[in-house]
């Protein structure tokens, strides 16, 4: 009878295992490559409040599943020093919808950037959250080209940190609970 239970207590201590492995798994998480665009640097000629912007044509949407992970993205481009990107709730796309060029009516100061924008300066890293979102373009004050600018995005997907936690204690549990059913003499030891 105790061979068998031991053998049945494998059960619980690879269920354990596995929730811990993946716990660890999960603090390494996993990186894209590289992703490179080319998006077009806009001219800004006047002032930074009224000089045109961009928009891209489509929504990224995320889904609520991602209420499960941490999704991270790193955007940086090629000319900080004469263009910006900023990262927007999708609702922008109709008060400023993007015409066959991707240019809209909108300058910098209609939108309310999430990551991002005009006043930010070097890589902008943004935790994707569900919902829907587009990315905004444009151009530095006294920049005075429409030059061709590469924007480059990297991605890193880990559990989010609950999620992480309570595997990790599930783990541990299930784990101790495999060693007890194998090892019932440390309980009746203990109890003595």
């Amino acid at each position: 009878m105790s061979m068998m239970v031991r053998i049945m207590s494998l059960l619980p201590f690879a269920t354990g295992a596995l929730c811990l492995l993946i716990v660890l798994v999960s603090f390494f998480g996993f990186a894209s490559g590289t992703i490179d665009d080319e998006i077009p640097a806009l001219p800004c000629v006047g002032a930074q409040e009224e000089c045109a912007t961009g928009m891209s044509e489509s929504d990224l949407d995320v889904p609520t599943a991602f209420l499960l992970l941490d999704v991270q993205l790193d955007i940086s481009m090629e000319l900080d020093d004469a263009a910006w990107i900023g990262i927007v709730d999708s609702k922008y796309a109709i008060t400023c919808p993007p015409g066959a060029t991707g240019l809209t009516n909108c300058t910098s100061s209609d939108y309310t950037c999430l990551a991002g924008g005009p006043n930010h300066e070097g890589t902008i890293s943004h935790n994707l959250d569900p919902g829907s979102v587009r990315f905004v373009t444009g151009g530095d004050e006294g920049a005075v080209d429409l030059r061709d600018n590469t924007v480059t995005t990297e991605w890193s997907v880990h559990l989010a940190t609950w999620v992480e936690a309570v595997l990790g204690m599930v783990g541990i549990g299930r784990c101790a609970s495999g060693v007890h059913m194998a090892f019932p003499m440390v309980a009746k030891a203990r109890k003595d």
